[in-house]
């Protein structure tokens, strides 16, 4: 939303409706923030729910784009997550979270529902309306919501090409190295998120030990360190694994490092694929999301499974300095298909061709 919402502004009048707002231009912008409470983020999803469904009076607008399921009165969807997924991969994977309080678990599993009630209504609601980041949430709105494939539209995210370059890594590179004390000749490989166990860190993890290159693990983003590390511990690999935590400017750790590691096989997009690629990185990744696009086999990348022999074999193909740096041109090449400019000049189109025509209603926007 920080990047479409100024490229639309500057033809026309937009109001944005949140609780909070940073990273964007705010001229030619209209502010309406909602109230922030210091709340949890599945409850503050609730609250902005509905907050913005009492307040948002859709007849003033000829477009209410919401961001999933966000909002009761949208005429348009913007499809950037797929909660029936994400709970049945929760589910499947809750042994790896030991053992959860049921409170906790009462709440996710309502949670969940409501998440998945309200996707399932805004998809019904913008039928024919409905925009996907990527191919695979396209494909899941249509297998899921029943949507025809010509009720979805796809509109693919982008990345700012000025930020995330190749020519980062002469300077970047050696600093970051020499900060986590890695070194030049290393074979690093990098996973940068969060939500690490619905990401796949303890299956990348896991594959550490079965590789034959003895790769090491930069793992970026914010996640339980302690928990992962004595995963590693047990599994002998801890001096292989480096936690960072959150930082201001990834694209230096994409700099620094051989590969990015992202085997999650439901990620409905995956910014970091793409900016990573953009910075000429290659990529091991599940086939989901920008990696659909980004990844031509042993050309930019090689798809994984979510599973540590998977990732192993991977990260051990990787490991040919000659062939990362033949991927290195490929896959930034082929990033350059991707660009904010490009994705909003998309759903301005289908915003001008789906909405009622603004002539219709006196005063919308």
């Amino acid at each position: 939303m920080a990047e479409l919402t100024p490229r639309l502004a500057a033809r026309h009048d937009v109001h944005l409706f949140c609780l909070s707002v940073r990273d964007v231009d705010l001229s030619g912008v209209t502010i309406h923030r909602l109230g922030d409470l210091s709340l949890p983020m599945g409850l503050r999803a609730l609250w902005f729910l509905l907050v913005s469904s009492l307040v948002v009076r859709p007849g003033r607008y000829d477009v209410v784009l919401s961001q999933g399921g966000n909002s009761l009165v949208s005429n348009f969807m913007l499809a950037h997550t797929t909660h029936c997924q994400r709970r049945r991969m929760r589910l499947q994977r809750q042994w790896l979270l030991g053992r959860t309080p049921l409170w906790r678990r009462a709440w996710e599993a309502l949670r969940d529902r409501l998440f998945i009630a309200m996707e399932g209504r805004a998809a019904r609601r913008c039928r024919g309306r409905v925009i996907a980041i990527s191919r695979s949430v396209c494909d899941y709105f249509v297998r899921q919501w029943g949507l025809a494939p010509d009720e979805v539209h796809i509109a693919r995210n982008g990345v700012d090409h000025g930020v995330f370059r190749p020519d980062l890594r002469d300077e970047a590179r050696p600093r970051i190295r020499s900060q986590l004390d890695l070194a030049e000749d290393e074979f690093v490989a990098l996973f940068v998120g969060g939500r690490w166990v619905d990401k796949g860190v303890p299956e990348i993890i896991a594959a550490l030990p079965r590789t034959r290159t003895r790769p090491r693990l930069v793992v970026v983003g914010s996640g339980d360190r302690a928990r992962f590390a004595r995963v590693a511990q047990g599994l002998g690999v801890a001096h292989r694994v480096t936690f960072v935590g959150h930082v201001d400017r990834p694209q230096d750790y994409f700099a620094m490092a051989d590969c990015l590691v992202h085997p999650n096989p439901i990620e409905p997009f995956g910014l970091v694929i793409l900016e990573a690629a953009a910075c000429g990185l290659p990529l091991l990744a599940a086939r989901s999301g920008a990696a659909l696009d980004l990844i031509e086999e042993g050309v930019t990348g090689y798809f994984v499974e979510r599973e540590p022999d998977a990732i192993a074999a991977g990260l051990d193909r990787l490991a040919a300095p000659e062939l990362r740096a033949a991927m290195r041109d490929a896959v930034h090449q082929r990033s350059l298909e991707f660009s904010w400019d490009r994705q909003a000049d998309e759903i301005e189109r289908l915003f001008l061709r789906l909405a009622e025509p603004a002539g219709a209603r006196e005063g919308a926007r």
